[in-house]
């Protein structure tokens, strides 16, 4: 597939190689977006789970 590059046209397996990974990119946000639209307390949930770290946080006075 060819990538344009500054208004030139080019060819070569680093182009394809580029514009897979953009592709990929592309359908991992969308991917994301439509998960967040989809159900949009999930990450509330999330951010109110207790974080495995506050064990050590344990402070006493």
């Amino acid at each position: 597939m060819p990538m344009s590059v500054g208004g030139v046209t080019v060819q070569s397996p680093m182009a394809q190689e580029i514009q897979n990974i953009k592709q990929t990119a592309e359908q991992t946000i969308k991917g994301k977006i439509k998960e967040v639209l989809d159900d949009p307390e999930k990450n509330i949930r999330e951010m109110q789970q207790p974080s495995p770290f506050s064990q050590f946080l344990d402070i006493r006075v």
